[in-house]
């Protein structure tokens, strides 16, 4: 399974930059429209925008303090983080409104100051209940782009941990497949021990370590070519063909073209092993087993099916009218990688015999 990727570092220009920004230019420019007027002499205009331009990118710095200031507040609550924004908003004003006044009439001062302490009060808050609003504005967008953020993180780590999920199940799905084989495999092996066919049984040791190491190379939860998946389930078949000599006939349709498509790994198992299970194995006359796949509306169908014995009816055969562990086990993994996108059709063939088809989106490597 794949480690988990690292969070990347915020870009120097995001939307936090980009809105403080756009923020101050229009700040800029309402105050400077404020200052407009029909006497005002040209020079003493670009005095005055030169030193307002200086106060907007002090206060691009300040409301970088203040978004600071709310990201690490993240963990609070609501109500705490809006008297915090209130705070800032107040302590941003009175910032800019120093700022400003540092900037007109302390630094190079471009006309004296005549206004009494009184009148310099007052102007100082009528600045301040101007401007405040931009801040209150600024609060408001760190906020707002704080909760997208966590929004978007907390569905990230939502689908991450489904992403995960899936994986676990779709491994463990994966897993019952081998011991469910392997068990069947061992008996027969077993059973030409017992009657000292040693070819027979060292053909099959073969098979079963061709077969078992084909299976074990890939990832559980990787996907495998089409025909990666046919390789296997040969090897898997000729472990029963020990068993069942000329009783088992297999025969293939694939088109070239569809040999690259990906599938589960060993999602065929189970279909063969049924086919095999309740065909070949329940009757003394040769069965064929047919594995074919096509394209069906633009999506991958691969359908194994049997003639099983036509005098043989279902129950009198042994066969489950319900899915069985395998069965079900492939429905359940097609569950889980395609949602409903995947299916498994299965039932009774008219004259005997069984099939069961696979059917999931066209993936290629």
């Amino acid at each position: 399974m794949e480690s988990r990727a690292q969070p990347q570092s915020r870009p120097l220009f995001d939307r936090y930059l980009a809105a403080n920004l756009i923020l101050w230019l229009v700040t800029y420019a309402l105050t400077s429209v404020r200052s407009l007027g029909m006497d005002t002499p040209i020079p003493r205009l670009m005095n005055m925008g030169v030193r307002r331009a200086a106060v907007c990118i002090l206060c691009v710095g300040v409301c970088y303090l203040i978004q600071r200031a709310l990201l690490a507040s993240r963990g609070w609550s609501w109500r705490r983080r809006f008297l915090l924004a209130g705070g800032l908003s107040l302590a941003g004003g009175i910032v800019w409104t120093a700022i400003n006044h540092t900037a007109f009439y302390l630094v190079l001062p471009y006309e004296p100051l005549k206004d009494t302490p009184s009148e310099l009060f007052w102007s100082w808050g009528y600045n301040l209940s101007v401007v405040i609003w931009s801040f209150i504005a600024w609060c408001a967008v760190v906020l707002a782009l704080s909760y997208d953020e966590m929004t978007r993180e907390q569905s990230l780590r939502l689908l991450e941990a489904q992403a995960l999920a899936a994986e676990s199940q779709n491994q463990m799905l994966r897993y019952q497949i081998n011991p469910h084989f392997l068990f069947n495999t061992l008996n027969a092996l077993s059973s030409l021990i017992l009657q000292k066919d040693v070819e027979r049984a060292e053909r099959m040791v073969l098979s079963l370590s061709n077969f078992l190491r084909a299976s074990l190379e890939k990832a559980p939860g990787d996907k495998i070519t089409l025909a990666d998946e046919l390789t296997a389930q040969h090897q898997y078949l000729a472990i029963e063909q020990e068993r069942f000599g000329d009783r088992l006939r297999l025969s293939e349709v694939t088109p070239p073209e569809l040999r690259d498509a990906l599938v589960p790994g060993l999602i065929l198992q189970p279909l063969i092993e049924n086919a095999v299970k309740y065909g070949v194995a329940r009757t003394t006359r040769p069965v064929a087993i047919e594995i074919a796949a096509e394209l069906r509306g633009g999506r991958l169908a691969i359908t194994v099916r049997d003639d099983g014995a036509p005098d043989i009816s279902p129950s009198q055969s042994g066969a489950p009218t319900t899915l069985g562990v395998g069965l079900a086990n492939v429905r359940r993994r097609l569950e889980v990688l395609y949602g409903e996108a995947g299916a498994l059709t299965c039932g009774p063939r008219p004259g005997g015999g069984f099939a069961a088809t696979v059917e999931l989106p066209l993936e290629r490597r």
